[in-house]
């Protein structure tokens, strides 16, 4: 009787710099080959793409050779984000890679399930420390696991949080771990497509454009128009 191999994940690339911290994760047929962080997320810029090559002479393999890129697309950081996906962007020119954008939110709750051992069932919610603690205390019925920098960044406003018997909160789950970004990667919608950066809120450079403009002596509804045009202007090279 005939059997037929199923065909595994192959040559995969994982790349998060949602925040705070770059992390670079490459498996194979899903084991990990390396994995990478880097807790300087100012020098992202810097550091990745000299990482990327030297990770491929100290593997001996070629990105080309990629079959599927994951990254996070957001929420967070705009440099971070913008970084990753353009890479993954580029790497997929060179080669055969499908790409998948993950999403950050879902990484830390999975991060948060996994280290607890518990089932992922629940939901994840995106919202402003004041709005967490308001509907966390309004329904105190079912367990609630509260994770993320916004525990320390804002630990006045969560400070009810800790009263609440329902309500964990896991301060030291402020990242995304190499487990959980492997799993959501491992069920991404891959495409041969580029990925869509998930933005929550406008990009500080454009809220200060108009203000950047008129310090530069230039007319800032101009400078306005002029980035609306480029922003939906349509590329004219695949390169």
């Amino acid at each position: 009787m005939a059997t037929h191999a199923v065909p595994g994940t192959g040559l995969e690339l994982i790349l998060n710099a949602a925040e705070g911290v770059l992390q670079i994760v490459v498996t194979e047929d899903e084991a990990i080959l390396c994995a990478q962080e880097w807790y300087r997320s100012e020098r992202a810029t810097e550091i990745l793409a000299p990482a990327l090559a030297e990770l491929a002479t100290s593997l001996g393999i070629r990105w080309s050779d990629l079959r599927r890129i994951a990254c996070v697309r957001g929420p967070g950081s705009f440099t971070g984000i913008r970084l990753t996906l353009a890479t993954a962007a580029a790497l997929r020119r060179c080669g055969r890679a499908q790409l998948a954008g993950l999403d950050y939110m879902q990484a830390l709750a999975t991060t948060a399930v996994m280290r607890r051992g518990m089932l992922y069932g629940g939901h994840v919610t995106l919202c402003t420390p004041a709005e967490a603690v308001a509907a966390i205390t309004a329904d105190t019925a079912d367990a609630t696991l509260v994770c993320g920098t916004g525990l320390r960044r804002n630990a006045d406003a969560c400070a009810p949080l800790e009263n609440l018997p329902a309500v964990t909160c896991l301060p030291a789950c402020i990242h995304a771990s190499t487990e959980a970004l492997c799993l959501l990667a491992r069920h991404g919608d891959y495409a041969p497509e580029d990925i869509e950066p998930l933005y929550v809120r406008p990009c500080d450079a454009v809220d200060n454009l108009p203000d950047l403009a008129r310090r530069q002596g230039r007319d800032s509804d101009a400078a306005t128009a002029e980035l609306e045009r480029l922003l939906h202007l349509a590329p004219g090279s695949e390169i």
